[in-house]
């Protein structure tokens, strides 16, 4: 069975969030598209409404693969 590396890309910043996203897939994880989000909440103080994306990044180590 291999085991997994999980990573979770959260930015309020959408260049951040895509620029954190690239950086892990050059690494070798690959974004897992149905976790993907995006979450819309309001400053309490301004009333502004901001966005928080969120993507789940998975990465098989395939040094742990192990033979049952």
């Amino acid at each position: 069975m291999a085991t997994a590396d999980v990573v979770i890309v959260r930015e309020w910043d959408a260049e951040a969030f895509h620029r954190r996203v690239l950086d892990f897939e050059s690494q070798g994880y690959r974004a897992r598209r149905e976790s993907y989000s995006i979450t819309a909440e309001m400053n309490p103080e301004t009333g502004e409404i901001i966005h928080l994306r969120s993507i789940e990044l998975l990465r098989l180590d395939r040094d742990r693969i192990q033979t049952g």
